[in-house]
């Protein structure tokens, strides 16, 4: 770093006219020293700020100079030979490197006092309200199951004497207005399928062995009636089939329909226990020119003989619903008889709280069902005529 006055400004002049402003300080000095010699130290120790203020006071003297600025630079002095020698042999101990000046240690900040806030009581959860389970649905069919060894079809069975002897096989039956087996029909068997004729007996006069390994039918007279007269015939005769009263409908191949009248399917056989009563009927659900044929048998006590166009039907009371539930028919599987099931009744109590909800005409309650033609003649009050 330098400094100091500028020698520019410095010249002899200046020097001289110094030279003369201390002149007089020194030679009053000299002059003391020589009066007071034993007073010599103490003079030369006051002499010295007499000086310093001479000087002081000549420096107004000096023109002003222009100071130079001053620049700071980095210097570093090169290093020694001893620390160059220090530096290249490297230390066989490892010095510990001094921990930097540790920084002042802020205050601790004071500790707050944490407020616990209580909970809030959650009141327990209710228990879970148990969804009651909903109702089976409703029954819209009921199954009876019966073996292949209890009951036996009708249709193609043989038909034999009380000897044992073939004549012919079972092909239909006939059944009167009240659902009551009448006439079986049989074609009686030719010579080598020559002479092939169907014809008529009474039902009576048949046996069923459903069971049995043979012909499951027998044609034998009924047991005779105990009496004075003579003894009936014990060989029933045949009778052609165009000897069929007409109070009898055809179950075989016939249509069974609906209750609402449309067609529900095709009897294809009649299944017989031991005691010469139908149980069920095969009735084919398939149309005719389906290919996947599905039967189902039902109830024999849900067969209904009405008529329609002076013509003898058969009708059953399933509907669309109840056959779609209802088990397939086979036989090599246990019999599965259905029958419909009907719903209840309203209640009485329903029924008596719809009929007070109606409307009052004319101040009379009326209950049942009122033709149409007879509620107007009974509001008006006239007399209905025939």
């Amino acid at each position: 770093m330098t400094g100091g006055f500028s020698r520019r400004g410095f010249s002899a002049r200046g020097l001289l006219s110094l030279m003369l402003s201390l002149l007089p300080s020194l030679l009053s000095m000299t002059l003391a020293v020589l009066l007071a010699g034993w007073r010599t130290r103490v003079l030369a120790r006051s002499a010295a700020p007499l000086v310093a203020l001479c000087a002081l006071s000549a420096c107004s003297l000096f023109p002003q100079q222009t100071p130079v600025p001053i620049v700071e630079r980095s210097f570093q002095p090169p290093p020694s030979e001893g620390e160059a020698a220090d530096a290249e042999e490297p230390s066989s101990a490892v010095v510990a490197a001094e921990p930097a000046s540790e920084a002042k240690a802020p205050r601790p900040a004071k500790p707050k006092r944490r407020v616990v806030k209580p909970k809030p009581v959650v009141p327990p959860a209710p228990p879970p309200v148990e969804e009651p389970e909903p109702p089976p649905p409703p029954q819209i069919i009921s199954t009876r199951i019966l073996q292949h060894d209890q009951l036996h079809g009708l249709l193609d069975s043989e038909v034999q004497r009380p000897d044992g002897k073939v004549i012919g096989r079972a092909v239909d039956m006939f059944v009167d207005t009240a659902a009551k087996p009448k006439i079986m029909m049989v074609n009686l068997a030719g010579f080598l399928g020559v002479g092939d004729r169907k014809v008529i007996f009474p039902w009576s006069v048949f046996r069923f062995t459903p069971a049995s390994k043979s012909a499951p039918i027998t044609l034998a007279p009924p047991p005779p009636v105990v009496t004075g007269k003579a003894k009936p015939d014990p060989t029933p005769k045949p009778q052609p089939v165009k000897d069929v009263p007409p109070n009898v409908a055809q179950l075989v191949d016939s249509t069974v329909l609906a209750k609402s009248g449309g067609r529900m399917g095709r009897v294809v056989d009649v299944l017989i226990d031991s005691q010469a009563q139908p149980q069920a009927l095969v009735v084919d659900l398939s149309d005719s020119l389906s290919g996947d044929k599905r039967h189902v048998a039902a109830n024999w006590g849900d067969l209904h003989v009405v008529s329609r166009n002076k013509t003898l039907q058969l009708q059953m009371d399933f509907n669309d619903a109840q056959l779609k539930a209802s088990p397939t028919y086979g036989p090599d599987q246990p019999i599965k008889i259905v029958s419909p099931v009907v719903p209840a009744p309203a209640p009485a109590s329903a029924a008596a709280t719809a009929s007070t909800s109606a409307p009052a005409t004319s101040g009379a309650v009326a209950t049942g069902v009122v033709a149409p033609g007879a509620s107007s003649v009974a509001a008006s009050g006239a007399r209905p005529s025939r």
